[in-house]
Order: structure tokens, then C-alpha cells, then sequence
């Protein structure tokens, strides 16, 4: 039952996402500039305007990419780990099947990315005349955070780290990371709330499915030596 926990979760949160994208489309729509239209429009714009007033969005942005390029250093961090791994046993069949989820989860998350630059749901609020960019979900939530729970779960396990200081250590800051990040991009006014909020129920939804599998189809014991130890009975 534990195990189906974070499979529900990601199932709810994802059709909670899909439920969310269909009234960002049909509830308080009005058009805007070049003629889009934007949905919850009252709400975007007093949350904007409430932005707008606070005057530091252009800080903000700029906070918003540095965490956005942090997340990236933790993804770096995983690939050396990989990279050591397939280097250590000369085999793909000896690498850390963590590793291999967190790729799928990669690809999932690159997937969502392009789809909705394809599928353009809002534009942003800073687009101008001729340059119009799509702005649902959130390119920076659903990228950085993602990397951010996603890395940050695959290191404990991957280190197989059983100090609870520790391991509240990197759990603390990952949900920092993510919150910071998010509450700078709400700043930045590069996107409307609507986005904001679409990327992080997407961002859970991926993230819950990911432990979900991990948990149901990678045994518990999968770790370095438990690798090492089926290499030397061969």
C-alpha cells in the first residue's frame, strides 16, 4: 500500500494540472495584447499589479536564473555519479537503475517543456509586439524544481545515507532551493500566477510518480555494494 501512495498522488495531482490548464483556458478569459487572450485574468492582474508595486522584479529575475543554473549544477553532480558508475563496472547492466529512472524523468520533464512551447496555453506578461512567448507552465518551476526534488532523491539514495541529520540537511535545502525559486519567479513578473501555479502541480506530479516507480519496480537494497557484491558471484 505504502508503495501506491506517491503513484495516487502523482495521478491526483496531474489530473488536479490538466483540470487547472482547462480553466487558465475557459474561466475569466479576456483578450490582451495582439489580440491573445489570457484566463483568471482579474486574478493575474491584481497579483501583478500587486508585483509591479513592490518595484524589484528585475532583481528578482535575475535571483530567479541563478537558482534556475544552481539546479543544473545539481543535475551535473548526478551525471558524474553515473558517469563514475557506467566507468567503475564497464557495463550498462552494472549501473545504478536510479540512474536510468532519473533519465526517464529527465525526458518526461523535457517532453512537458516543449509541448507547451508548442501548445501555447498564456503568453507572458512581459512579451511585446512580434515577440510573443509562451508562459504556461512556468519553464523555470517546472525545470528547476523538478531537478531540484528529482536530483536531491536520487542522491540519498544513491549514497544510501542513513544519518538522519544528513539526510534532513539535503531535504532542508531542496525545499528551500524550490521554494526560493518559486516565490522569485512569482516576483519576477515574467509569469502570470496561473503559470506559476500549473508548474507546480505539474512539477508534483512528475516528482510523485518518479518515487512512486522507484519505489515499486527498484528494490530497496540497490546500492553500491549490492552492485559490487552481484559483480563478484559472477
Amino acid at each position: 500500500m505504502k508503495k501506491q501512495v506517491f503513484m495516487w498522488l502523482s495521478i491526483a495531482m496531474f489530473a488536479i494540472f490538466v483540470l487547472w490548464t482547462i480553466l487558465a483556458k475557459t474561466i475569466d478569459v479576456h483578450e490582451i495584447y495582439n489580440h491573445t487572450t489570457l484566463g483568471f485574468y482579474s486574478m493575474n492582474y491584481k497579483f501583478g499589479d500587486l508585483v509591479t508595486e513592490f518595484g524589484k522584479y528585475e532583481f528578482m529575475r535575475k535571483v530567479s536564473d541563478i537558482l534556475l543554473y544552481v539546479s543544473f549544477g545539481y543535475v551535473g553532480i548526478l551525471a558524474i555519479f553515473g558517469i563514475y558508475q557506467l566507468i567503475k563496472f564497464k557495463s550498462l547492466k552494472k549501473v545504478n537503475p536510479l540512474f536510468y529512472f532519473l533519465l526517464g524523468a529527465y525526458l518526461v520533464v523535457l517532453i512537458f517543456y516543449f509541448f507547451f512551447e508548442i501548445v501555447v496555453v498564456n503568453y507572458s506578461p512581459d512579451s511585446v509586439e512580434g515577440s510573443l512567448k509562451a508562459s504556461y507552465p512556468s519553464s523555470h518551476i517546472l525545470l528547476g524544481c523538478s531537478f531540484y526534488l528529482l536530483n536531491s532523491y536520487v542522491l540519498l539514495k544513491y549514497l544510501w545515507v542513513k544519518d538522519s541529520v544528513f539526510k534532513t540537511l539535503i531535504h532542508l535545502s531542496t525545499v528551500i532551493l524550490s521554494l526560493l525559486l518559486v516565490l522569485t519567479r512569482l516576483l519576477a513578473v515574467k509569469h502570470w500566477l496561473s503559470d506559476i501555479i500549473g508548474a507546480v502541480l505539474l512539477t508534483l506530479a512528475i516528482y510523485f510518480l518518479f518515487i512512486g516507480l522507484c519505489r515499486w519496480l527498484i528494490p530497496t537494497e540497490v546500492k553500491d555494494e549490492y552492485i559490487e557484491l552481484k559483480e563478484d558471484e559472477e
